[in-house]
Parts: structure tokens; sequence; C-alpha cells
């Protein structure tokens, strides 16, 4: 009977420290390569990879809140993705500022480097992906930063695709339209995790 007891009790722990360890590996390879994505697009003069980097870094987010919810109470998690959803927004206007500023100011882009780079994070997102296939997607916080990576593949495909636009036929505008894209869907992913905070925070008060 008492072994039987430690036993229930103790899985529940390893569970626990093996989501742990899932999540901090992920939030560290997608922090780092969002900020390699994001000086690789300032440097290569793409705008569609600094918009990549920041749907990585809603990613990077995602976790961060999965792998903080294990030891915040419900109030403080709240507050979190409130500020969170509101972070999102301001990369998400930061990088459509950035589109009309381009659009008016034409940079050639670098299309070859810009390249490797959007491919090497295309590369990183399948890694996470992977590495989440094996924690508890049970766990809503954790079900949330999964989907979120997954929705990242299609932030890599698309700037794989302006890469090779202006790579093969010196299409430099599928760029700007690609970051134009990326930056209103992390806005509508910060809207509606602010809007989602705040109700949640109502329920609460």
């Amino acid at each position: 009977m008492t072994h039987s007891h430690h036993h229930d009790h103790s899985h529940p722990h390893i569970h626990h420290s093996h989501n742990k360890r899932i999540l901090l590996l992920s939030f560290v390879l997608i922090t780092s390569y969002a900020l390699v994505e994001w000086l690789g697009g300032r440097y290569f003069h793409s705008l569609a990879l600094m918009a990549d980097a920041g749907h990585m870094l809603n990613d990077s987010l995602s976790l961060f809140v999965a792998l903080i919810a294990l030891y915040l109470s419900p109030l403080k998690q709240k507050w979190l993705a409130l500020i969170n959803g509101g972070s999102l927004i301001v990369v998400a206007l930061g990088i459509l500022w950035g589109a009309l500023e381009r659009w008016q100011n034409p940079v050639p882009m670098l299309a070859g480097s810009m390249l490797v780079v959007a491919v090497l994070g295309l590369l990183v997102n399948l890694l996470v992906a992977w590495l989440m296939l094996k924690s508890d997607r049970e766990n809503l916080n954790i079900r949330a930063a999964y989907l979120h990576v997954l929705a990242d593949l299609f932030g890599s495909l698309v700037a794989i695709v302006a890469g090779l636009s202006a790579w093969l036929w010196n299409w430099q505008w599928v760029d700007l339209a690609a970051s134009v894209i990326l930056s209103i869907l992390i806005l509508r992913s910060g809207i509606r995790i602010v809007r989602q905070a705040i109700q949640d925070l109502h329920t609460v008060a």
C-alpha cells in the first residue's frame, strides 16, 4: 500500500521535470534563433526575416509562459499573458512601420545569405516541434506553445519563399509582402492573447 502511494506521488513529479526540461530547451533554441534571424534581417536587409523573428518571439513568449506557469499562481499567469500579448502587438506594429519605410526607400536585399538564415530557422522550428511531441500536451499552456511552434513553421516557409523570389527572379517586393503578412498574423495573435487575458482577469476579479 505504502509502495503504491509513493509510486503515484512520484510519477507526476517526473512528468513535471520532463516537461520543464523540454520547455526550457525549446525556449532557449527558439529565443536564440529569433535573435539570429532578427540580426540577419537587419544585416541582409530582409524584413521577412525580421518578421519571422517576431513570429519566433511569439513562440518564445508562449514557451516562457508555459514554463513559468509551472510555478505561478493562475492570477499571475493572466497578467503575464497580458504583458506578452501587448509586447507582440508592439513587435507587429514595428514591423509594419518598417515595411512602410522600406516601401518608400527600397534597399536591395542580400537574398542568398537571407535564404540560408530562413532555411536554418525552419530546421530549428522542426526540431522544437519534434521535441514538444515528447511533452505532455494535455497541459493547456504546453499545447498552446506547441501550436505556436507549428504556426511558426508557416512563418519560416513564407520567409524562404521571399528569399527564393529575390534570389531567383530578383522580386524584392515579395519580402515586403511576406513581412506584412507575418506582422498581421503576429498582431492578430497579440490582440487575441490580450483580449483573452483581460476577460480572464475580469473573471478572477
